[in-house]
């Protein structure tokens, strides 16, 4: 099958295709037990009518027609098979061959052109009703991608096609208890008529109101939902589908339907209050009480939505309760580690964009308590969480004096000192990010403490997340301007460690605080341009002897030659960047920037590329290793610029560009891989399969 969609591209394997019955074999191979042959089934029909669709002669218009007249005489028998063959699948009793019917029609809509899309979509209109009526929850997804793909096109602007109607009638009247996953899913179609949204959107808000509120909605549709909502497993479903699909129409024009924005706030602040154990007494009456109380997936869905909800200016007045809420899931003893992540994530949300007037005072006073206590949290968990948060709440508060005194007269900066030491890595590294943070708003006092346990880390550390984060950490504080001098004593054991770890993200991170370092140092030179006068080539040396003191050379020249590839790539990046600028330079000094190429893993590269150059240039020998023996001969110092003029940086990148595909690129390749590292069980054998 994959053999024969390679072929496809050219018109006689078209031609082969369409002879001899291999239509039918094809659209017998639909239903194959395996899924893998079936989806290269339909991905070949759909390729067959894509190819005599685009092989025609268009005007370039996309005006839906309904004829064939357009198609080639021996293009139109095989069209109608594939198409009379889909009309089949759609009548059919059997479900599976109404699901692979339905995912042909879904691809021949989205990617044929005219006339086949048009002449499909009528033929197959009356089946497609009947499916749609009928309301079969195991279709729902695949029916709404049918529509989906047809609503993308201009099938929709054409009444009688019925595509505005068919998804109205996916929604029904509410009878149906499936019409509450058709909302869910109709409300993110990008594009989709405003009638429908809407409708949709209204539909998406019912379960939310009806456990909120007493919502003056249809009767009907209120016998549907007291039914569903009695029921554990579907009220939370219901719910979960609700507050999923607010929380994605929050920016939308559609958001609201018939509700305010104040309303539906109200509401998902009641509930996530009702899942934590209060509910009011007017609504103690109402079945889906119990089954709300510590249901953690109902609190994920709902502080989410209520992040999403911080953006408008409306719900002003709901701030204090908003921020209660939100201390209360916080303070909670039972709160699951993930409601509790949730909880952090919509109280960023709010802090940013609220304008509460006692809003530092409520940091300080209330806020910081609480997330001192968490950091005692003896889940891993909920300290990384707490951690995470904390770092987000300094960068949004950076420059702001208030904050910046408050998280000190707080003692939260010794906290998150301490936490430096934690058992579990994960929550080192957080605790590095948010030190780090915490130095760019602080004094120089922070940053040497800071310092000491970072280094630590960095050289001790055995988990691999700690040691990257101490890394960025250091490259965040390099950007950081006023930094720069602070970090000078620093940064040559930084890159030296860095560079000589065993993780390769340690290592990249490593250069990528390289190349700022580089950025920094080289902005006062104007090494950009391309005649250097005297003054400006003494600054450009001394940024480079200020580079090669830092061991910045050593780690660039080490990384060229390490055994990860994007180590590599990233090494030669910044090398090619640096042979760059030193060519523009008309004259530097090079005795000032001889390297020491022996007695490291990448000196014996570049004395065997120097001493067969040199062989070269003496004996007019070239492309010949004959007389050059590195071991006889040590070249113990070489320039910078004759370094990076002898090694081959463009054919070593373009290499370096290349993935092991290049060389071997098969079925066959990929099974040996997985069947290797499956360590050759006769049960893999089968999961390879």
């Amino acid at each position: 099958m994959q053999g024969l969609l390679s072929m496809l591209k050219h018109q006689q394997a078209l031609d082969f295709m369409c002879g001899n019955g291999r239509i039918k074999l094809i659209l017998q191979l639909q239903n194959d037990r395996s899924l893998f042959v079936a989806c290269l089934a339909n991905q070949l029909l759909v390729h067959i009518l894509h190819f005599l669709t685009s092989s025609n002669v268009t005007d370039g218009s996309d005006v839906v027609t309904s004829s064939e007249s357009s198609l080639r005489p021996d293009c139109v028998s095989v069209s109608s098979e594939i198409m009379s063959a889909v009309v089949e699948a759609l009548s059919s009793e059997e479900h599976p061959k109404v699901l692979q019917g339905l995912r042909l029609l879904s691809l021949v809509v989205a990617q044929c052109g005219e006339p086949i899309r048009s002449t499909l979509w009528k033929d197959v209109l009356v089946p497609l009703e009947v499916l749609v009526n009928r309301g079969s929850e195991s279709l729902i997804h695949t029916l709404i991608t049918v529509l989906e793909a047809a609503v993308r096109t201009p099938l929709l602007s054409q009444l009688e096609y019925k595509v505005e109607e068919l998804l109205e009638a996916m929604l029904s009247d509410g009878n149906r208890k499936d019409c509450f996953q058709c909302a869910a899913l109709i409300v993110k179609l990008e594009k989709c008529p405003e009638v429908v949204k809407r409708k949709a959107t209204d539909i998406i808000l019912l379960p939310l109101q009806c456990v909120s509120t007493q919502p003056q909605a249809k009767k009907e549709i209120n016998v549907v939902l007291k039914e569903q909502l009695s029921q554990k497993a579907s009220c939370i479903s219901l719910l979960m589908q609700s507050l999923s699909s607010l929380a994605q129409l929050a920016h939308t024009k559609y958001f609201c339907g018939d509700a305010s924005i104040q309303s539906i706030t109200s509401s998902v602040v009641l509930l996530l209050r009702m899942c934590s154990g209060h509910c009011p007494s007017s609504l103690l009456h109402i079945n889906s009480f119990t089954h709300l109380i510590g249901c953690c997936k109902v609190q994920r869905c709902g502080l989410d939505t209520l992040g999403a909800l911080s953006v408008y200016e409306e719900n002003l007045d709901l701030s204090k309760d908003i921020f209660a809420l939100l201390l209360d899931y916080l303070q909670r003893p039972d709160s699951h580690a993930t409601v509790l992540k949730k909880t952090f994530q919509a109280m960023k949300k709010w802090i940013v964009f609220s304008v509460l007037p006692d809003l530092q005072q409520f940091i300080s006073r209330d806020l910081f308590p609480v997330l001192e206590k968490r950091m005692c949290d003896v889940r891993w968990e909920v300290r990384d969480s707490t951690l995470e948060f904390i770092t987000q709440l300094t960068a949004a508060f950076n420059g702001n004096s208030d904050f910046t005194e408050a998280l000190h007269s707080s003692g939260m900066v010794s906290v998150l000192l301490s936490s430096l030491a934690d058992a579990e890595g994960y929550v080192r590294a957080s605790a590095v990010a948010a030190v780090g943070q915490a130095v760019l708003v602080s004094n120089s006092t922070l940053l040497e403490e800071a310092l000491v346990q970072m280094m630590a880390i960095l050289s001790q550390d055995t988990e691999g997340f700690p040691r990257r984060a101490v890394v960025q950490a250091f490259t965040s504080w390099l950007k950081g301007s006023h930094l720069l001098t602070a970090l000078e004593s620093s940064l040559s054991s930084v890159l030296s460690l860095g560079g000589n770890d065993f993780d390769w993200e340690v290592k990249m991170h490593t250069l990528e605080l390289a190349e700022v370092l580089m950025e920094k140092t080289l902005t006062c030179c104007p090494y950009a341009v391309q005649d250097f006068g005297s003054s400006e080539d003494t600054r450009f040396t001394q940024a480079l002897m200020k580079f090669k003191d830092f061991g910045l050379f050593e780690l660039l020249f080490n990384s060229l030659f390490d055994c990860d590839r994007p180590v590599c790539e990233r090494a030669c990046a910044l090398l090619v960047k640096l042979r760059t600028l030193t060519a523009e330079s008309a004259d530097l000094d090079h005795s000032a920037l001889v390297l020491n190429v022996c007695g490291n893993r990448w000196g014996d590269e570049v004395q065997k590329r120097y001493l067969k150059a040199s062989a070269c240039v003496t004996n007019g020998v070239t492309g010949s290793d004959e007389g050059t023996d590195c071991s006889l001969h040590c070249t113990r110092g070489i320039s910078l610029p004759k370094i990076l003029q002898i090694l081959d940086l463009d054919d070593m990148q373009r290499m370096l560009t290349l993935s092991s595909d290049h060389v071997v690129n098969s079925p066959r390749s990929l099974m040996e891989d997985i069947l290797s590292a499956a360590q050759q069980s006769e049960e893999n054998i089968v999961d390879c399969y």
